[in-house]
This record gives C-alpha cells, structure tokens and sequence, in this order.
C-alpha cells in the first residue's frame, strides 16, 4: 500500500476547478447583494423609436445637433421595400425600424373621393393589383387591391391609409411625407393633426408654391424641398423660405463643391440620396469593408440621406463607434 503526501492530494486541474467554482460563488453573492443597479446590462444602440424620442416637438434642434456633430440619419426610401415586403406597406416599415434607427419616406396619394393612402406611382399597375390612374379610382376600389412588392408578386398586404401609417409610427417612427404636386394640403394636414403627428412628420414639397402651402396652414412645420442648384436657392431665399426648419434635397456636385457647405452654413440641413446610379453607395456596398460609400456621402456634408437599401446603409454607419457616440450625443439612444 502506497501512501500519498498531502502536498500531492489534489492535482493541478482538480485546483483550478474548485478555484473558478468558489469565484464564481463569490461573484454571484456580490451581484444578488448589489440589487438591480448592479446587474450586468448589455450596451445601449440607437433605434428608430429612440431616434422619435429625440425628435418630437423637437426636430429642428435635432437637426442642428446632426450639422453640429457632423452626422447623418438614413432614412429608409418607401420604408425599405423587399420581397414580400412592398413598396410603402406597414409590414415593410415595421421591419426596418425593428433593425436600425432610420426614418421612414413614404409617398402620400389622393383618390378621386378624397382619401389619402400611401402609393409611389400616380397609377396603379406597378404598385398594385389594380389598374388606371389613381385620381380617377374611389378609395372603395382601390382598398381591397393587394400591393405588389420588389418581385412584382402580390402579396397579402393593401395599400394603407395615410392616418393609418400615422398611427402606426407614434412611438416607432420619425416620418417623411412625400407630398405629391395635387394633393389637397388642407386634407393633408388635417389628417396630421388627427392623428396628433404634428411634432414628427416632415413634409417633402416639390414647388415653392406647394411649400408656402404647407407652411401657411402649419408654420411650424419641418419642409424639405429640392435644393440643386444655386439659382433654386435663391428663388427659395426669395420666397422667404430659409430657416432652421428647411430641409434641402441635394447632390453633391464636383463644380461647386462648397454648395453643401454653403447650405449648412444658412441654417440648411442637406438631405441626399444614396441610390439612382451604378456609382452610388447602394450599388457599391456589399460588405462593412464598402462602409465608406456612406460614410464619404456623410462627409461631404448629407446629414439625413435616403437609402433603398436603410437596413445596409444604417449597418455601416453604425460600425463606427464614434458615430454611434455622436448619435447618443443628439439624444438618439434605445
């Protein structure tokens, strides 16, 4: 019979063990003693319900906070459609907000008996199950058409009602209304204020004209207007327009460099959009390693830039730990 020393008891691995056990012991009693405050939380991430936390009843302070801090919000064009996600469908808004802190741009629609509804095209055919112009089609007849989505199927999805997407985004999303030329402005915003969505919607005018429209029946508003060139700029000037709550669509243009530059420094805050070309960051991003076709739009000066594809184009501003900072800055968080 051989007898062991107790200096040679217990192996090596048998000690390790009972050491991660007991410290594990230990730092478990610390936590339970410690009560809720000391509980591990994951890192906060901005959100699209965040982003409508910081915006509401606030949005031109966001904004200048976005020139500020030199960064740009995407917002996802026509909610960011996909197979079997349409073209301005709740669903497909509903999923891209879920994914990243974005807008939504929808488009808003007049049936020839008044109702306003989302669809892009002034007809119906590609959008949707039906056919003809939609000024010509009750809201009776175009309410049970299924929308279409990027594959051209329908789907089980009908076209939405404007204050039906307003209620929807209370709480979820900050919403960019494209306003077509004809939409009747008194029904446009008397469907806001029924759904109490003054204070985060933005409304997109394509004349000067419409934008004074707008603003007559709602001063306070937040406008975004084509802006392309300098003569466009001041014809807006001349309107009376420029102020902190003008949003300008805008493209960089290798002639006149300083023109994003010289908007900020009005008071503008640039909107760009990042497809439409071979060229552009949507057609170019593939993985995080393209982050930069955002990233340089940003830097030329887009504070808010119109993606269709938000979920990619959000995912590679975010993988810069300093933009996620400068969101947070801003007030954007979880």
């Amino acid at each position: 019979m051989v007898l062991r020393s107790k200096s040679n008891f217990f192996s090596l691995p048998m000690i390790i063990a009972i050491a991660f056990l007991l410290v594990s012991v230990v730092v478990a009693n610390l936590v339970q003693a410690g009560g809720e405050d000391n509980k591990v939380r994951a890192p906060t991430s901005p959100t699209a319900a965040g982003l409508v936390r910081a915006s509401e009843g606030r949005l031109p302070e966001l904004l200048a906070c976005l020139r500020e801090q030199g960064i740009a919000l995407i917002g996802a064009h026509r909610g960011g459609p996909l197979p079997e996600y349409p073209e301005n469908a709740i669903a497909t808004m509903e999923r891209t907000t879920s994914l990243v802190p974005v807008f939504i741009e929808t488009d808003v629609q007049q049936t020839s008996d008044g109702i306003l509804f989302m669809n892009h095209d002034d007809s119906l055919e590609r959008n949707t199950t039906g056919k003809g112009l939609i000024r010509e089609h009750t809201w009776a007849e175009i309410s049970n058409l299924k929308q279409r989505d990027t594959t051209d199927r329908p789907t089980i999805y009908r076209p939405p009602l404007l204050v039906e997407v307003l209620r929807w985004a209370e709480g979820r999303a900050l919403v960019l209304l494209d306003v077509k030329p004809d939409t009747d402005i008194d029904l446009l915003v008397s469907n806001v204020s029924k759904t109490k969505a003054d204070g985060r919607v933005m409304y997109l005018a394509y004349t000067v004209e419409q934008g004074l429209g707008i603003l007559t029946r709602r001063p306070n508003a937040v406008l975004v207007m084509p802006i392309l060139d300098r003569s466009t700029l001041a014809k807006v000037k001349a309107a009376g327009l420029i102020s902190p709550r003008l949003i300008a669509i805008a493209r960089f243009n290798q002639d006149d460099p300083d023109f994003f530059r010289d908007l900020e420094e009005l008071g503008i805050t640039v909107m760009a959009g990042s497809y439409g070309g071979k060229d552009t960051a949507d057609a170019v991003y593939k993985t995080l390693k393209d982050a930069g076709a955002y990233q340089g739009l940003m830097k030329k000066g887009a504070r808010l830039i119109i993606s269709n594809r938000p979920v990619e184009a959000a995912t590679a501003l975010l993988d810069d730990p300093e933009y996620r900072r400068r969101l947070m800055t801003c007030g954007i968080n979880d």
